[in-house]
C-alpha cells in the first residue's frame, strides 16, 4: 500500500513540478488537477486510451508518457492539443467502439473540461452502445442530466485524490466488465486548491507515510525536471517529423 501511495504522490508531484517550469510559456496549465489526472488515470494500462483538451499535460504524465517527451513538445512550441474541445467526447468513443470490437478489454477516459461541444451527444452514443468510456467533467450539474440516459453520475470532490481513485476504479472496473459508459463529475478549484497538501496531510497523519519519504520524492521530481530541461533537444530539421507521443 506504501508502493502505491508513493507512486501516486510522485505522479501528482510530477505534474505540478511540469506546470510550475511551463509556467512562463502562457500556456493553458492544469495546476489544481493533479489529484484528478492520478486518480483515474492510475487504473489505466496499455489497453486504454484517455483524451483531453488543450489542458492535458497533466493526464499524459498520469498515464505515463514520459516527463521529457512532454517538455520537449512544450519547449519546441509543437504541443499537440485536440482540434476542438467539442471532439474530445466523440474522439474517445471511436477508442472505445475499437476496444470493444478487439475484445481488448481496454476502456476510453475522456477529460472533458467543462464538458463543451458533443459531450451529450456523445453520452447518447456510449449509453445506447455500452461502450466503456468513463467522462469526467468538470461541470456542475451533469451527473443528474445523464440519469435519463441510464448513465451512472458520480459527483466527487476533484481535489481528493482518494475520492476519484475509488469512484474511477469503480467506473474503470464497470466499463472492462462490459457495464458500459460512467461520468464522474468532479470539481476542482483551479490555480487556488491544493490536493498535494490534502494528500500529504492525510497520509502524514495517518502514519502511511513520513514527512521525509515526501520530501524526497520532491526532490527527486525536482530534479527529474531540471534534467529534462536540459536535455538535448531536436534540431530544426527534425521538429516536423515524429512529433506525435503515444498514450
Amino acid at each position: 500500500m506504501t508502493d502505491a501511495l508513493r507512486g501516486a504522490y510522485r505522479v501528482m508531484r510530477t505534474i505540478r513540478a511540469v506546470e510550475e517550469r511551463v509556467r512562463a510559456t502562457g500556456g493553458n496549465r492544469y495546476a489544481g488537477g493533479e489529484a484528478l489526472a492520478a486518480g483515474v488515470c492510475l487504473h489505466l494500462d496499455g489497453r486504454d486510451a484517455i483524451a483531453g483538451t488543450h489542458r492535458r499535460h497533466g493526464h499524459r504524465i498520469a498515464k505515463g508518457v514520459d516527463v521529457r517527451a512532454v517538455l520537449a513538445e512544450i519547449q519546441h512550441h509543437r504541443l499537440i492539443t485536440t482540434d476542438t474541445l467539442g471532439g474530445v467526447p466523440l474522439l474517445i468513443c471511436g477508442a472505445a467502439i475499437a476496444a470493444k470490437q478487439q475484445d481488448t478489454g481496454g476502456v476510453g477516459v475522456a477529460f472533458l473540461g467543462d464538458a463543451p461541444g458533443t459531450t451529450l451527444e456523445a453520452l447518447t452514443l456510449a449509453s445506447a452502445w455500452r461502450l466503456p468510456v468513463i467522462f469526467v467533467t468538470e461541470n456542475p450539474g451533469y451527473a443528474d442530466r445523464v440519469a435519463g440516459l441510464g448513465v451512472p453520475g458520480v459527483v466527487i470532490d476533484g481535489s481528493d485524490f482518494f475520492a476519484v481513485h475509488e469512484a474511477a476504479g469503480e467506473a474503470v472496473a464497470r466499463a472492462r466488465d462490459g457495464g458500459g459508459p460512467t461520468l464522474l463529475e468532479a470539481g476542482f478549484p483551479r490555480h487556488v486548491g491544493d490536493c498535494l497538501h490534502r494528500f500529504r496531510t492525510r497520509v502524514t497523519d495517518s502514519g502511511e507515510l513520513r514527512e521525509q519519504v515526501l520530501d524526497a520524492i520532491d526532490a527527486e521530481v525536482a530534479q527529474l525536471v531540471e534534467d529534462s530541461v536540459a536535455a538535448p533537444k531536436s534540431a530544426p530539421d527534425d521538429l516536423e517529423t515524429d512529433v506525435y507521443v503515444s498514450y
